[in-house]
């Protein structure tokens, strides 16, 4: 196990979000004060795995993960182990009555290509499996992940602050617990186990095999003999058996061709006699002629009624279409009205434009008038505000108008008709009124007329253009009654060729009614003459009757021919039947004296021969299998027998506890080996570690003659030594003597380091440093000795602001 990312938020004194990246580090330190929060860290990682930590004493007290004042708190490492990458992560909850349940457990299989130093929250996301679920599963799943559960953990890869010495000087029997789990030494039980199961397994084969080697029947010399000697007495009939069979094969097949060729004769015989000319076939001539003749005379009136109509249509094609003619016909008609409308439109306009001129001499002359009583008007009026402004005036005084001294006082007339002035404009202004209304009607019916002539201009131009290219109106009543006259000349060619062409394909459907009765009477005829095809029958040519007649007359002739044939070919087919039964009658005598019977036929000698020759192969075969197996019976036998010596022996001897005391044995003498060249190095060659003969752990002391001393007597950095000593043994040796089944790559130690002197840390530091750099293991320290903490290449300072703790990688 070797943890690559360690996340904690809100456990112990870490109330804020805390993360430390262990990914590119071997060896490293956490270093700072007392108290500051170096343990927790090591805590985090022990309590994600197991959801427990040693410093709280019993399993399940997880309250003491979460600060006093935090409601929740959060652990998650991520880390490797048997070549992939897992991810522990624990959430705890404090409730309202103060009691803290956990929330959250897994234990996940994460994706090994995403980068270790990418965001935590994307190596986290990666999940590949899902592996636990739950506080005890998660630890389940670790401990077996591992192969190792909490209690063992703590004292081999997790030494707390306080327990380095539980290896040390636990009991002999509780060290051999450790070592069976950690050094996977279960298995030899396993194997055990195995081995009286194939003990029993192989007392249950060796039963069987003996009752089957005393069911088989012992096999004689004679027996086989006898067989090899029908197997090569059948083998020498082969030969004589083909050669019988060829030639009865041979003659079978001459007969068969005799038989053939005499039958067809006779078949041929009676055909040839049933070939007569069919009744109906002259006069079947005869009607095909007429409806020829009928056909022909049908296709002369077609073509009389198509050149027809076909001068009907250019007698219509050289005239223009009857709707073009009515067309013309109706567009002078519109002409003519069209004309009309146009002079009275004219006479109207002139009419309106004459009036409109009147009217706007008329608005002139009330324009003028209404000018001059206005101006008429304005001069009295302006007379009479002259008068007043006199009647004010002083001699001697400013004029109130040009300021200047009055003189003379000036005298005015002034006109008494003021109110017939202003009369006399209202009158003109209302005249002007009048004239300006009947000058916009005047406008309105003059544009009106203007617009009535633009429009029948528009329609006389557009029935102009319609009848450019029409001849007068007076001609064409005449053009339309030719035109007429023309369709209805065409219409009655077209309705002849109809009457014509449906004339001609009855005719022609006749015709084709007697043409299939026609073809059926040349089928019947070529398949007659097929027939006989073999005897080189006549062509049928020429018409129906005539092939007819040369075809019967012919088959009279080979009815001759063929009598004398067939007499010669009967006698053939007797002579091969009468040679291949005398060869059969051989070939059966040369069988049955080998024991071969042939009674279903002759020709399936070679068959019968083969079965024979293969059920004494067989019987051969079966006789050397029986001796055989009766042969390997016996070794089968002696093969289970020594299988279940060896099972019981092995079983015998794993059943006792001896063999796995043995084994722990060994594996702590080599243990306490490499612990004792470490511990004499860090005891300056005082001490030395020592199995006693129950397996005890005792130190030897050179400084003291060489006397043995148990480990409890040990004061507490000598204790230190030793159990550091061990410590460091177990973890360099044990993927050796586990077999490979356990690899533990990573080694935690909190503290102790304090009761060391100079010179045995410096030793202690060098064996770490040894132990980082010579093997693929993490070491990681927890202490507040600077001495120590100087020689790590990588530091982690632990700082406490208040009431949390803070971590921070230290450049060196």
């Amino acid at each position: 196990m070797r943890p690559l990312r360690l996340m904690l938020d809100g456990f112990g004194s870490y109330r804020e979000y805390t993360e430390i990246d262990l990914s590119d580090v071997d060896f490293f330190v956490l270093t700072g004060p007392t108290g500051s929060g170096k343990s927790t860290i090591i805590d985090a990682l022990c309590f994600a795995l197991y959801g427990t930590v040693p410093r709280w004493g019993k399993g399940n007290v997880i309250r003491n993960a979460l600060a006093p004042s935090t409601a929740e708190c959060r652990v998650c490492l991520v880390f490797e182990a048997a070549g992939a990458r897992y991810a522990a992560a624990r959430q705890l909850r404090r409730d309202a009555r103060g009691q803290v349940h956990t929330k959250e457990a897994r234990l996940d299989r994460l994706d090994g290509s995403v980068p270790t130093d990418a965001e935590l929250i994307k190596v986290l996301e990666a999940v590949v499996e899902s592996v636990a679920e739950g506080p005890d599963d998660v630890a389940a799943g670790v401990t077996e992940l591992l192969g190792i559960g909490y209690e063992h953990f703590t004292q081999c890869v997790l030494l707390p602050q306080g327990r380095f010495a539980e290896f040390l000087q636990a009991k002999p029997a509780e060290r051999q617990d450790l070592l069976i789990e950690l050094l996977a030494y279960g298995v030899y039980e396993q194997v055990g186990q195995r081995a009286r199961e194939r003990g029993r397994d192989a007392t249950a084969r060796l039963t069987a095999a003996e009752g089957r080697l005393a069911e088989t029947p012992e096999v004689a010399d004679d027996e086989i003999k006898a067989a090899e000697q029908r197997v090569t007495d059948l083998a020498a009939l082969v030969e004589p058996v083909d050669d019988a069979v060829t030639q009865m094969q041979a003659l079978r097949e001459q007969w068969t061709d005799a038989n053939r060729d005499a039958r067809q004769a006779r078949e041929q015989l009676a055909a040839l006699a049933e070939l007569s000319m069919p009744a109906g076939v002259t006069e079947l001539a005869e009607r095909l002629a007429t409806a020829d003749a009928l056909i022909a005379e049908q296709d002369r009136q077609r073509v009389r009624a198509e050149a027809a109509e076909t001068e009907a249509e250019q007698d219509c094609a050289g005239r223009p279409e009857l709707a073009v003619l009515t067309g013309w016909r109706d567009s002078h008609a519109r002409a003519a009205e069209s004309g009309a409308e146009l002079e009275s439109f004219r006479t109207t306009r002139t009419e309106a434009d004459a009036a409109e001129k009147a009217l706007v001499a008329a608005v002139g002359d009330a324009e003028l008038a209404l000018a001059d009583a206005e101006e008429r008007a304005r001069r009295i009026d302006l007379e009479h505000r002259a008068a007043a402004l006199a009647a004010d005036l002083h001699e001697g005084e400013p004029c109130p108008v040009c300021r200047q001294t009055v003189g003379t006082l000036p005298h005015h007339d002034v006109s008494a008709d003021v109110d017939g002035a202003r009369a006399a404009v209202d009158t003109a202004r209302k005249a002007l009124a009048v004239a300006g209304k009947q000058q916009a009607a005047g406008v309105k019916r003059a544009a009106t007329a203007r617009a009535a002539v633009a429009a029948a201009e528009q329609q006389s131009a557009k029935l102009t253009a319609q009848l450019t290219d029409a001849p007068p109106a007076a001609e064409l009543a005449a053009a339309i009654a030719e035109r007429q006259a023309a369709d209805a000349a065409l219409a009655k060619a077209r309705s002849a060729v109809r009457a014509a062409r449906t004339g001609v394909d009855k005719a022609t459907a006749d015709r084709a009614a007697l043409a299939q009765t026609e073809q059926r009477a040349w089928s019947e005829l070529r398949a007659s003459r097929d027939r006989f095809v073999a005897l080189r029958a006549p062509a049928v040519e020429g018409d129906l009757a005539s092939a007819w007649r040369l075809l019967v007359d012919w088959a009279a002739e080979q009815r001759t021919l063929l009598g004398a044939r067939a007499n010669e070919l009967d006698a053939a087919e007797i002579d091969l039947r009468d040679r291949g039964r005398a060869a059969a009658t051989a070939l059966t005598l040369l069988l049955n004296e080998h024991g071969i019977d042939v009674s279903a036929g002759a020709a399936r000698a070679p068959v019968e021969l083969a079965t024979h020759r293969e059920r004494a192969d067989r019987d051969h075969t079966d006789l050397l299998a029986r001796r055989k197996a009766a042969a390997e019976l016996v070794a089968e036998v002696d093969r289970h027998r020594k299988d279940k010596e060896v099972a019981d022996m092995l079983g015998q001897l794993l059943r006792s506890n001896q063999f796995e005391a043995w084994l722990c044995t060994e594996a702590l003498d080599s243990l306490v080996l490499e612990a004792s060249q470490t511990l004499m190095q860090l005891s300056a060659g005082q001490y030395e570690l020592h199995r006693g003969d129950k397996n005890d752990l005792v130190v030897i002391d050179h400084n003291d003659a060489g006397t043995y001393r148990p480990v409890n007597t040990l004061s507490g950095g000598e204790t230190f030594q030793a159990s550091l000593a061990l410590a460091l043994a177990l973890s360099r040796q044990v993927v050796g003597l586990s077999g490979g089944k356990r690899d533990l790559n990573s080694m935690f130690l909190d503290e102790g380091f304090g009761t060391l002197d100079e010179t045995t840390l410096d030793t202690v530091a060098a064996t770490l440093e040894r132990l980082a750099q010579e093997t693929d293991r993490m070491v990681g320290i927890v202490t507040h000795v600077p001495a120590l903490a100087e020689r790590v290449p990588v530091q982690f300072a632990v700082v406490r602001h208040g009431a949390s703790s803070s971590v921070s990688r230290v450049v060196v």
